[in-house]
């Protein structure tokens, strides 16, 4: 039986070879790829280990300079024996936190029992409470008029009458007419038969021969604390012996605190 022979031609040869690099090119890919999926990596100068992860700072926010940090305190407590002694923090409020109280208000026996006042000086303040510490509710000058409830301590609880407003001034300043529910007149010399003791309460006070302030020209003056002898009233005076001088004379009433109710009477005693 004669063969057939197969001649191939230029064409055929170019062909040829470019199916046979086809071929060679995709079994290159098709290794390559095996070998990537068995975990192995092509070589190179990256090293894995030199790699390092770098976290990010978070950036501080700023404190503002005018924050205040509250006050904490840290109390020990007492456990039993054998136990491991704990502490408590207590959260202290800073002092201008603290709230001022309220002004408080007159009672009804307060205000039955208040004497008039007067200030004896200018610029006196009202304050909220009895100290320099409370908030000023005013300033007020000398002459103004003041019903006086109750003292405490170096001030007095008082009402500005004009103005209607309630709080505390320095007792300094105040000339009342009266004694408080509880308070003692300051302790005088033995009176003289017929006489009261007395004592001045203005910061000073006018000594007239007769019971008057029209065309009559003061034959002197006593200052706060004087002690007088009270005679008799007649209108708005007292007729008194100063203590310190003997002298007698006239003097308005409501600036002198009298221990005593003083009758009135219109006789003038012999000198």
């Amino acid at each position: 039986m004669k063969r057939k022979t197969v001649r191939i031609t230029s064409l055929g040869y170019i062909v040829l070879t470019i199916i046979i690099l086809v071929m060679a090119v995709s079994i290159y890919f098709i290794v390559w790829s095996m070998r990537n999926s068995n975990g192995e990596q092509p070589s190179g100068n990256i090293n894995s280990n030199s790699v390092q992860a770098q976290t990010p700072t978070p950036s501080l926010a700023p404190i503002s300079a005018t924050t205040t940090a509250p006050v904490s305190t840290t109390a020990a407590v007492t456990t039993e024996p054998g136990n491991t002694p704990t502490s408590t923090t207590t959260m202290t409020p800073k002092q201008d936190d603290t709230p001022e109280p309220a002004v408080k208000t007159p009672t009804t026996a307060q205000v039955a029992s208040a004497v008039d006042g007067t200030l004896n000086a200018s610029g006196v303040v009202l304050r909220a409470g009895p100290a320099q510490t409370y908030s000023i509710l005013g300033k007020f000058s000398s002459g103004t008029q003041l019903k006086v409830y109750e003292a405490s301590g170096d001030y007095y609880f008082v009402r500005i009458v004009k103005e209607n407003l309630i709080g505390y001034v320095a007792a300094k300043f105040v000339d009342k007419a009266g004694l408080l529910p509880g308070e003692n007149a300051t302790p005088t010399p033995k009176a003289i038969a017929g006489t009261i003791p007395g004592t001045v309460s203005a910061s000073k006070l006018a000594l007239r021969s007769v019971p008057s302030t029209a065309d009559n020209t003061p034959i002197g003056e006593v200052v706060k604390g004087d002690s007088v002898l009270i005679f008799f009233k007649t209108g708005d005076f007292y007729y008194i012996q100063v203590v310190s001088t003997n002298v007698k004379c006239y003097a308005a009433a409501k600036y002198i605190t009298a221990s005593t109710t003083v009758p009135t009477g219109t006789p003038v005693p012999t000198k």
